[in-house]
């Protein structure tokens, strides 16, 4: 039994990752599939093709600079249908905590979008960018969350051109004692 554990732990864990990669590219970034569950694992240290990985320091530069940056938060929350009928709220079972300047933006990060979400995503890149495909965008989730990768790759091949992907995200900023300061989702749209 032991032997079974320790060989699935290998073919899931994140050495098979790195086995089964595609070849690095772009200076170092690399092109591969949407990540799907389990989300909240060990990420690659990579980002995705045409993405630039930002860290807490450069981040924390940047703001204090005050140079304009997009902020996205794509922490999950649960989606219920039956929201879009009336207010398109999330399901939010616990407080969440983020950057300052942020939006949160849940689920975005998933592998595979449904429409509303996916629309949803689309419009709110749009209009925090005011449709500029230059314009900075800061996309992260916690420390080891695939979302957040996911999410940064899918902006950079909808068109935007200076994605960073912030890969220890809400964990690292906490962790250098940084305030974080509560925040909603952004709620879907409702239908007509």
């Amino acid at each position: 039994m032991k032997v079974l554990l320790i060989l699935f732990l290998y073919l899931t864990g994140p050495m098979a990752m790195a086995m089964t990669s595609a070849p690095a590219t772009q200076k170092g970034a690399i092109d591969e599939p949407y990540r799907g569950l389990p989300y909240n694992v060990a990420t690659t240290l990579i980002p995705p093709k045409g993405v630039k990985r930002i860290s807490v320091d450069e981040l924390k530069s940047r703001l204090i600079d005050k140079q304009k940056l997009v902020l996205i938060d794509v922490y999950g929350a649960i989606f219920r249908e039956e929201s879009l009928d009336f207010d398109g709220a999330w399901l939010v079972s616990t407080p969440h905590k983020s950057l300052p300047d942020s939006t949160w933006l849940p689920n975005v990060g998933k592998q595979e979008l449904i429409e509303v979400v996916e629309d949803y995503y689309r419009f709110h890149l749009k209009e925090l960018t005011g449709n500029d495909l230059n314009m900075p965008i800061v996309i992260f989730c916690v420390e080891d969350c695939w979302m957040g990768w996911n999410a940064a790759k899918r902006a950079r091949e909808w068109g935007y051109t200076n994605v960073m992907w912030f890969r220890e995200g809400i964990d690292a900023w906490k962790e250098k004692g940084w305030p974080l300061h509560d925040i909603e989702p952004i709620n879907l749209p409702v239908n007509d």
